[in-house]
């Protein structure tokens, strides 16, 4: 898939901002656009340096691709609360992230009290995502090459480049709170789950079945909203762990899936005085409206446009 980064502005509002692509011929100020990251960038190739940088901003959300056309080592360090991941479109060869070789094929979490290093190559463009998060969510995250340990990454990759470009056509997305609510869920339930250590087996059958009843309770109170995952594990005092792990052994699904399914069953009754599909689907915090589509059809065996026509 071609990328392409966005040359139109859509002004300047004070949700939202879509930027014009701004161009550099100058790899540091490149590096001192990016603002939060507190780069360095040094050029390692020879000749003239050119570079682009396009950012769509939201509310604690931030979506940007960069280009450059010189091997640049760019090192920088991100402030504790921010998740950030790099997806690379294009390169024209090998470059090294913290340590560890890298290619097209990688993806790079720039998250990390220590900091990041990364050599790219002499043509290279990358799909970043910067989320804000709160200081109750625990990120035990250092900078590095994502590996296959994690939720495959072609799943991740393809969520983020179908996130820009939903953005990129929507600047608006990103500041509706439900959105930026599920791709939050979404990310952290993908990068910080582990599986459990041998003889972790401590938690009894009554008790995960006890937790389940909690934040489900919790999500009926917010008849309205479903609450995030985060916002569930600060209110019943667990990490995401003890969650997850709950609600795989009493209802054998995660509990981001369970709110997924709050959320559409949210959305069918919200096609019922609906304007539009678009319109119930975000508010319920659904931005992909392909994905809600095949979502909202396979749980309830009927096309949302369906749903709408039948209260016309």
């Amino acid at each position: 898939m071609q990328f392409h980064p966005d040359h139109s502005s859509s002004g300047h509002d004070a949700r939202h901002m879509a930027r014009a692509s701004l161009r550099f011929q100058d790899a540091q100020e490149q590096a001192s656009a990016l603002s939060g990251w507190n780069q360095d960038y040094l050029q390692l190739s020879a000749g003239a340096f050119q570079g682009e940088l396009s950012q769509v901003e939201g509310t604690g959300i931030k979506l940007f691709v960069e280009r450059v056309q010189q091997s640049v080592m760019q090192t920088g360090q991100l402030p504790p609360r921010v998740l950030a991941l790099g997806v690379p479109l294009n390169a024209s060869g090998g470059g090294m992230f913290c340590g560890r070789s890298c290619d097209v094929n990688s993806m790079h979490l720039f998250s990390g009290n220590t900091g990041f290093a990364f050599r790219t190559s002499r043509q290279h463009t990358m799909l970043g995502l910067e989320l804000q998060v709160g200081d109750n969510v625990e990120l035990p995250l250092q900078a590095g090459t994502l590996t296959h340990t994690v939720r495959p990454m072609a799943k991740i990759k393809t969520y983020v480049m179908d996130l820009y470009q939903s953005a990129r056509r929507d600047p608006a997305l990103l500041s509706n709170p439900a959105v930026v609510a599920s791709v939050s869920d979404f990310l952290l339930d993908s990068l910080l789950r582990r599986p459990n250590p041998p003889g972790a087996h401590a938690d009894t059958a009554t008790s995960h079945w006890a937790l389940v009843q909690r934040a489900v309770a919790l999500i009926q109170e917010a008849a309205d909203s479903a609450p995030t995952v985060t916002q569930m594990c600060l209110a019943l005092g667990v990490s995401r762990r003890t969650l997850q792990n709950a609600f795989l052994r009493v209802l054998d699904m995660s509990p981001l899936a369970y709110v997924k399914a709050v959320r559409l069953k949210q959305a069918r009754e919200a096609l019922k005085s609906a304007r539009s599909v678009t319109e119930a689907a975000t508010a319920c915090g659904f931005w992909h409206f392909g994905h809600f589509s095949q979502d909202y059809q396979t749980l309830f065996g009927e096309r949302p446009s369906d749903t709408l026509r039948r209260q016309s």
